[in-house]
């Protein structure tokens, strides 16, 4: 018993850098399946136990890989930031499965109203005059 806590101790010392990380990873996989079950449920459609199964996979799977670009970046090379750069790609994904599921619950894409309110509102005037103003300093020699 004593060897295996010495084990966990280890473990433990080993992921507390980067524990925050695998937390965010953690909740952002937990909040894509119950928004996925919602909207399964909202749509009538049966939950599988072989999405739940993807699910309890990707977490591990997703934090196995955050590790090891961890312990990458630490110890072999420090200079090319890999687990802020896996991480964010793990991120994004998981964000955009779950503004899927939000528009499979509501109806609405809400990264696509964003651009729409954007377009239909006073900030579109900003936007313009930004992007004219960034052409003409692109543009002059």
């Amino acid at each position: 018993m004593d060897r295996a806590m010495q084990y966990i101790f280890w473990l433990i010392a080993l992921i507390s850098p980067i524990k925050t990380v695998m937390f965010t990873i953690g909740f952002l996989i937990m909040a894509d399946f119950i928004t996925g079950a919602y909207a399964a449920i909202k749509n009538k459609e049966r939950i599988q136990s072989t999405r739940i199964a993807h699910t309890v996979s990707k977490f591990f799977i997703y934090n196995l890989v955050i590790l090891s670009t961890f312990l990458l970046e630490e110890f072999i090379v420090k200079e090319i930031p890999f687990q802020r750069v896996i991480t964010g790609f793990i991120a994004i994904t998981e964000i955009k499965s779950i503004l899927e599921n939000f528009d499979k619950i509501y109806g609405v894409n809400p990264f696509k109203a964003l651009v729409n309110f954007i377009k239909k509102s006073y900030l579109k005037d900003a936007v313009t005059a930004l992007s004219k103003k960034d052409k003409k300093t692109t543009s002059e020699p």
